[in-house]
């Protein structure tokens, strides 16, 4: 789907509402205390209690780094985007607990995975995020990396380098494969789907980012998935399922 101009400014008005949302939340606060195919899943057994140790300590040097406080309203924020991405958890079977930190820095607009089951969400996703069912679909994709061993493979690889107590957050910032991201999203998709959550959240979220680039192309790359292969494998799926979405309920 190519947008219109017209549409992808009244996105742009959608996404500068949101942001200003969390903007008005941002009150300094003090900080916080505290081989395998890609599409196999990893069971309950095989999350080391050392990767969700290192998952912890590694979202709270996040939240250090990031200068995260607490607030009414972050904390309100956070707890939405825990109870989304729970009800979307609570459909696993590896039965792992997941932890999802929220960073309301609107120009953050993505969201990483960590060991253990530890997932940052960046305040520019929340905004541009335009139902629950988006939001549902974009935490199922960080939950997969985690869930087909993808994360638990990066660790498995840097620990032949070095001891996983001095395993470092920037280790986890690079993106995955274009075959696991791929992954990622179909899985993702799925998981959301058996979570009661439209699997057309994943499409529209794609088509979204789509929009606002206003047309400017994307820069061909072999490693990592173009949004139109993205929203390509998303179509099916959304197509054939339910349309109907929840509106964003942020406190």
């Amino acid at each position: 789907m190519i947008a219109s101009l017209q549409q992808a400014e009244r996105l742009e008005v959608h996404v500068k509402q949101i942001a200003i949302l969390i903007a008005i939340c941002l009150i300094p606060a003090p900080l916080r205390p505290q081989e395998r195919s890609p599409t196999t899943r990893t069971s309950a057994n095989s999350q080391a209690s050392s990767e969700v140790t290192l998952g912890e300590r590694l979202a709270r040097e996040y939240e250090k780094q990031a200068g995260l406080g607490s607030t009414p309203e972050l904390d309100g924020i956070s707890r939405y985007i825990n109870s989304v991405g729970s009800k979307v958890a609570s459909v696993l079977p590896s039965g792992l607990q997941y932890h999802f930190v929220f960073d309301p820095n609107p120009d953050f607009k993505s969201a990483f995975a960590l060991p253990g089951g530890y997932i940052i969400v960046g305040g520019g996703l929340l905004a541009i995020a335009q139902t629950e069912d988006e939001l549902a679909n974009a935490l199922a994709h960080e939950i997969e990396h985690v869930e087909l061993g993808q994360v638990s493979r990066r660790v498995s690889e840097l620990r032949k380098q070095k001891e996983i107590k001095n395993l470092e957050l920037s280790e986890f910032l690079p993106g995955y494969t274009k075959e696991e991201e791929l992954a990622c999203d179909l899985n993702g998709q799925q998981l959301a789907a058996k979570a009661g959550y439209s699997p057309a959240g994943m499409l529209t979220l794609l088509e979204t980012f789509k929009a606002l680039r206003k047309g400017e192309p994307e820069e061909p790359s072999e490693k990592h998935p173009s949004l139109a292969e993205r929203i390509a494998q998303a179509e099916p799926l959304a197509k054939a399922s339910p349309q109907n979405q929840k509106p964003l309920r942020i406190p």
